[in-house]
């Protein structure tokens, strides 16, 4: 029996690459422990966001790694391992959205971005006791979460991804498989959208 070629590293693959071949070539169940630990973290807490339920975060950053695991072969390298990664957690979470009608949420607070018309802001007392000014920016901040939560899911993804993830357009372009145009456009509908839902809460403009 002739020995199987081991592929070549594509350009700019990154150790990932090495990792992959070790579980795909060798059957090394270690290289993959390795690739797991190197990346859940930012796995579960991008689905954490989408889905805020903790528990359930976690059952779905194992479906991802499980998908990842069988599908390992699959990779070629053409992407970075987290982007090809990524883009199996997004079919996981869809999939749950889709077929156990869940409502995804997420619990943070909106930035300001360069690319946008003005920055999204929300209105607190500019005096008064600390208890009560406590009480208000709960109240706000669970509008907040109304608001986002009522938003497409890709208006919530590319607001996750700019705004939590800091993500660069050219970034999320390679993530969401779509051109960094379009990514700027869905973002600015996407503010837009959720200034429109927050309009009772948001500073007036000066």
């Amino acid at each position: 029996m002739r020995p199987r070629t081991r592929e070549a590293k594509p350009e700019g693959a990154g150790d990932d690459w090495d990792l992959v071949r070790r579980v795909v070539d060798q059957n090394d169940p270690g290289a993959f422990d390795l690739l797991v630990e190197r990346y859940q973290d930012r796995v579960y807490g991008i689905i954490a966001r989408l889905i805020s339920d903790a528990e359930l975060a976690r059952d779905l950053t194992q479906d991802t790694f499980l998908k990842a695991y069988k599908g390992l072969s699959g990779f070629t390298g053409g992407s970075s391992f987290y982007t090809w990664l990524y883009r199996i957690s997004r079919n996981v979470v869809t999939s749950h959205l889709r077929y156990e009608s869940a409502r995804p949420k997420i619990a943070a607070s909106l930035d300001a971005d360069e690319g946008d018309r003005a920055p999204i802001r929300l209105a607190l007392p500019s005096s008064g006791p600390d208890p009560m000014q406590g009480a208000v920016e709960a109240e706000r901040k669970k509008y907040l979460l109304q608001a986002l939560a009522s938003l497409q899911p890709e208006f919530r993804e590319i607001i996750i991804l700019r705004d939590f993830e800091d993500r660069s357009y050219e970034e999320i372009a390679e993530l969401i498989d779509l051109p960094a145009g379009t990514v700027r456009s869905r973002l600015h509908r996407a503010r837009a959208e959720l200034r429109e839902r927050l309009k009772p809460i948001l500073v007036d403009p000066k």
